[in-house]
């Protein structure tokens, strides 16, 4: 069978490609960006999702309706009659202080499908953005999604939490996630050595830009035994400051 696999982290839809000039030209969006803007920008998704057809659509830094967003929810606007079951949730957990504050209500992650799919939702337990997403996919396949923490102290810990989950599944795993590792592949080996798991994105072929810096920070890992079952394609994403993962598997 087949199974396609869109990741993105959408940047909450404020337009902002990763240029020096956009984010000076554009900071005010952070604070306040009119719905007509941000349906420009999540038209462009929608034709992202539209070419690629996946069967499940993973967002990172998308809103479900805030004050910056103007009390927009932006999954709601990408779904349609094709994507009908889906789950949005802040990023930083039940009880977190944070989602209360005015900067940060309504940020989140999300994911619709196609068919309706069993998820949990886990936290890790350091850390502002928490949130791991865990979907059973068709074929015994366990995906999990999320975005790790800015701080490199921070990530390793979750790295280590992550590979707990990872191991205490029976079947393969694929992990799809905005790594932020600023530093390279190697902040990886806590998640990799001695593990059943690979990376299955060229270090060399940047997701991510920020003026003059390129990086590979949005990474599909994988288990082994999915290695030559799973194609992966980076989408560029004109929008956003980030590239968009289409993860292709056939077992």
């Amino acid at each position: 069978m087949s199974f396609k696999i869109l990741f993105s982290n959408i940047g909450y839809a404020r337009g902002i490609d990763g240029t020096l000039w956009q984010h000076v030209g554009r900071f005010n969006r952070h604070f306040y960006c009119p719905v007509p803007l941000q349906q420009e920008v999540l038209m462009q998704v929608k034709g992202i999702v539209k070419n690629a057809r996946p069967d499940i659509c993973c967002f990172v830094e998308i809103d479900q309706g805030s004050m910056h967003s103007a009390r927009f929810n932006q999954l709601t606007f990408l779904m349609d009659d094709d994507y009908r079951f889906f789950d949005i949730a802040d990023k930083y957990g039940p009880g977190n202080w944070l989602a209360k504050l005015p900067l940060h209500t309504g940020k989140s992650s999300a994911f619709m499908s196609r068919t309706e799919l069993p998820f949990d939702k886990h936290y890790f337990s350091k850390g502002s953005k928490r949130l791991i997403h865990k979907v059973a996919i068709p074929g015994g396949v366990t995906l999990f999604f999320t975005h790790f923490s800015l701080q490199r102290k921070v990530r390793l810990h979750q790295f280590q939490e992550l590979r707990k989950l990872v191991e205490q599944q029976d079947g393969p795993v694929i992990v799809l996630a905005d790594f932020n590792i600023m530093h390279g592949f190697k902040e990886l080996q806590p998640l990799l050595e001695n593990s059943d798991l690979i990376v299955l994105n060229d270090e060399h072929n940047p997701t991510f830009r920020l003026h003059r810096t390129e990086k590979a920070l949005d990474l599909c890992i994988c288990s082994k035994s999915l290695r030559e079952k799973l194609d992966l394609k980076i989408i560029q994403q004109p929008f956003s400051d980030h590239a968009a993962l289409l993860v292709e598997g056939n077992w």
